[in-house]
């Protein structure tokens, strides 16, 4: 969390970003611990969706090194050849991110991360013998008309290929991914508050996992993982969440659970902020346990709960995060539990997540290393992975190709799959709870599968 804004300031930032892609959100160092009842992997779907394919496509790898690159001492480190091949072109990608005043502090990293793949990338020959150009322009977390703007800029003016994580601009991306779906512009690792199919739309692809995912996964987590029986669900009073509330009330009654309460809380500061009344209420009604759509809900609904000394357990999509480090901290210790939005933990052995790691320590040396910044790498490797064989930047056959991965393992996600009604690609996630107000793993990847479509 910045440290230089007030505690009021920061709530209303982090109530722009989280209102729909909640789930990308920060991380920290790997602190894996084994509970040994909730160390559960399912392998591949429990019903409800299509059975994933057996076999993984391996990719997400940046190339080998074909010329010189820092080293952590900030010398070069020679590759094969001290030269890259002429690139045949440049490849032009652009983002949109808040990346002025106090919001910057979730924009700067997504575009530190960007920016590290890309020179990377050009140091290693680029893709397809093209080398990437990424530009960026400034955008509030709410500001519709400013963002239209910017993409406006870097569609006809800049010409670029695609645009690449905002997922952080969710409000703000409503009045963009209109134009964008009209220009036919490519958008990698995006979101906007209005998507509410699988498809997001006809050019928007990003990693998480789809809404079907999450309305048995989240109940499974109340269910199995909490052990509720009689659950209560809080959530924001908007229609991206409200509209999956019935949902949610399917899945918990085929596992046996009853809804007792359903709690919407407006979205806003003050709303957020004081969720003693709910609690009262959820607690009144009877629950033992809360499943909460958002965050924000979580971290200040299980404030309020102990501050009324009701411990149940609180499940949701707080994701991999320091919001809930640092708003909730030891206070959420063995009463949340939460997943990693389809991402890998930060612990995953794999080629692919050591270059993470190794590139941002070499270029951002005590710089963040967070779920955040990894979903900025993961949408980078995808758009590369599609890019590489598609050979040239021809918008339809990229988006042609995307649509026909399945089973792309990153080495930094759950295998991927999209299809033309699927653009959240994301196939599993990972439990986590926090001891000390630390993050902790509790599972390996898990998929319950896709609940049956409302």
């Amino acid at each position: 969390m910045p440290g230089n804004t007030s505690p009021g300031r920061r709530v209303g930032s982090l109530l722009g970003v989280l209102l729909s892609l909640a789930t990308l959100a920060a991380c920290t160092p790997s602190r894996t611990v084994t509970v040994a009842s909730r160390d559960v992997t399912v392998a591949g779907p429990a019903g409800g969706g299509p059975a994933a394919p057996t076999t993984t496509v391996q990719g997400g790898f940046l190339p080998g090194p074909s010329g010189p690159s820092r080293s952590a001492g900030g010398g070069t480190r020679g590759g094969p050849s001290t030269t890259a091949p002429a690139p045949k072109g440049v490849i032009k990608l652009g983002t949109i991110l808040p990346l002025q005043g106090g919001q910057r502090d979730f924009g700067e990293p997504v575009l530190r991360t960007t920016q590290a793949f890309v020179d990377e990338l050009n140091l290693r020959g680029g893709v397809a013998g093209y080398r990437l150009q990424l530009i960026a322009y400034n955008a509030c977390l709410t500001c519709q008309d400013e963002a239209l703007t910017a993409a406006r800029r870097l569609v006809e003016q800049d010409q670029v290929f695609a645009l690449v994580n905002t997922y952080p601009m969710v409000i703000a991306f409503q009045s963009v991914i209109p134009y964008l779906v009209s220009k036919r512009v490519p958008l990698v690792q995006g979101g906007a508050e209005n998507q509410t199919s699988d498809a997001l739309s006809p050019i928007n692809f990003a990693s998480a996992p789809s809404g079907l995912f999450y309305a048995r996964f989240l109940s499974m987590m109340a269910v199995r993982y909490a052990k509720a029986t009689k659950v209560a669900i809080a959530y924001l009073n908007v229609p991206s969440e409200a509209n999956g509330i019935p949902l949610l009330e399917r899945e918990l009654g085929r596992l046996g659970a009853k809804v007792v309460d359903k709690e919407p809380i407006g979205a806003a500061e003050e709303a957020v902020t004081n969720m003693d009344s709910a609690v009262v209420r959820m607690r009144a009604a009877g629950a033992d346990g809360v499943l909460a759509t958002n965050p924000v809900v979580l971290i200040f609904g299980r404030l309020a709960a102990q501050r009324q000394g009701w411990d149940v357990t609180w499940v949701g999509e707080a994701a991999w995060s320091s919001l809930v480090e640092g708003g909730c901290g030891a206070t959420c210790d063995k009463f949340v539990i939460t997943d990693t939005a389809g991402l890998s933990y930060i612990d995953r052995n794999s080629p692919q997540m050591h270059q993470y790691l190794d590139t941002m320590r070499r270029r951002y040396p005590g710089g963040q290393i967070t779920g955040h910044t990894l979903a900025a790498w993961v949408g980078m490797q995808l758009l590369t992975q599609v890019l590489a064989p598609v050979g040239a930047p021809d918008r339809d056959r990229f988006l042609s190709t995307l649509e026909a991965t399945t089973n792309l393992d990153l080495g930094t996600t759950s295998p991927l799959t999209f299809g033309p009604d699927r653009h959240l690609g994301g196939t599993a996630s990972i439990l986590l709870m926090l001891k000390n107000g630390l993050y902790i793993r509790t599972s390996g990847e898990i998929n319950f599968g896709d609940a049956d479509p409302p």
